[in-house]
């Protein structure tokens, strides 16, 4: 059985780019290696028409490259290409909360704190892809809240990357035993979300993120992938 397994549910497109992503963070799929449409449409047992909408969104977001009549490779990581998403995301995300302080409501508040105690249950429960969707949730409420509609869309030209990042970095994380190092990563944030701390709520979202691809670069400088 290879890394693409049959869909479980009707939305083919996602469940294809989650795959994917998959494939590429738990090394099965290497940087540089060709992506063959048909072997994910057998292991997946779907057409290949889903599979080309999920190669080109990858695509355009730089995890896959496209070449026509040659078809589609995963694109080669380098620390200078992580080290620069972390980095640009980490200062739209800290404006962003800037922004979002003075208009998150009581309920906004409350479901970012229940976001932050299911991410530490998950990791616990070493559910990584349900990890994953809650921390996207979490960063999207303080987006949306941020009132500024061409930021927001400027962050989530990122999310795909985001979410191959985390996922190498929690896999590698789960390996050496060291999820527990991200429990309730995202509690000192919510305090200052919830005081009106402008100044320290940017500094702790910069800080976040930058630490978030120093840990990514550090375990994938130790497996040799870059």
């Amino acid at each position: 059985m290879g890394a693409f397994k049959p869909v479980t549910n009707t939305n083919l497109y996602v469940e294809v780019i989650n795959s994917i992503l998959n494939a590429i963070a738990t090394g099965y799929l290497k940087s540089g290696e060709k992506i063959v449409e048909q072997t994910i449409a057998t292991e997946m047992k779907i057409s290949r028409a889903p599979i080309r909408e999920a190669i080109r969104e990858l695509a355009a977001q730089g995890i896959l490259e496209y070449t026509p009549k040659k078809g589609a490779t995963v694109a080669v990581l380098t620390k200078k290409s992580i080290e620069e998403t972390y980095s640009l995301r980490a200062i739209l995300e800290s404006t962003a909360v800037i922004l979002a302080i003075d208009h998150i409501t009581f309920d906004n508040l409350q479901k970012l704190k229940d976001l932050s105690k299911q991410m530490t249950i998950s990791l616990k429960k070493q559910d990584i892809e349900t990890f994953i969707k809650n921390d996207v949730k979490f960063h999207s409420i303080i987006w949306e809240k941020s009132n500024h509609t061409k930021l927001q869309k400027l962050i989530e030209n990122f999310v795909l990357q985001t979410q191959l990042y985390m996922r190498m970095s929690k896999y590698n994380m789960l390996v050496d035993s060291n999820l527990s190092l991200e429990y309730g990563v995202h509690d000192k944030l919510i305090q200052l979300i919830e005081k009106k701390d402008k100044k320290n709520a940017e500094e702790e979202m910069k800080n976040h993120i930058l630490t978030s691809g120093n840990v990514l670069v550090k375990y994938l400088i130790k497996n040799l992938v870059i």
